[in-house]
């Protein structure tokens, strides 16, 4: 009986033991890629009806600004950071307040490649004066969390990402 029970506790404190292991989903912090906006996809007009002319243009949109609202890091092989981005809203004949904006988000690798495209869409309402029903120039932010896969850091580095609306 000594025997058995010396040999269960051996067992025990040999699968006990502090072996360190090293993790596979550790996540590792890492620089944040350049982002870019599409110099031809910057602007984006629509219309209250079709074909948009200079008479019917319900407001004029543009990409203004943008932040990493954490810290860049990489995790099980994958990118990951959140993006927000600020658009600018310029109404002009409009008499609805709902605004919706498509844009979307492509990355680029050191070739200028497309390796990923994601596509999204912010929506809100434009803003007006407090003493008439006149639209003022409108702030929309949206955060988008991007993932990218990814095979060394390395690659990761010479990525870009490049932000445009969608046209019609």
């Amino acid at each position: 009986v000594k025997n058995n029970l010396f040999i269960l506790i051996f067992f025990l404190l040999l699968g006990c033991s502090s072996q360190t292991t090293v993790s596979t989903n550790a996540t590792l912090k890492t620089s944040c890629p350049i982002v870019l906006f599409s110099s031809e996809h910057n602007q984006y007009i629509t219309g209250n009806t079709k074909p948009i002319t200079t008479e019917n243009i319900r407001y004029r949109a543009e990409i203004n600004n943008y932040a990493f609202n954490s810290e860049c890091s990489i995790k099980d092989n994958v990118f990951q950071a959140e993006l927000s981005l600020l658009f600018v809203v310029k109404s002009d004949l409009t008499e609805e307040s709902s605004i919706t904006l498509p844009f979307y988000v492509a990355i680029l690798n050191a070739n200028d490649e497309v390796v990923d495209m994601q596509y999204y869409q912010v929506d809100g309402d434009l803003m007006s004066e407090s003493e008439n029903a006149n639209y003022i120039e409108t702030e929309l932010t949206k955060t988008i969390k991007l993932q990218i896969p990814i095979f060394n850091e390395e690659e990761l580095n010479q990525n870009k990402v490049v932000v445009g609306f969608m046209l019609d």
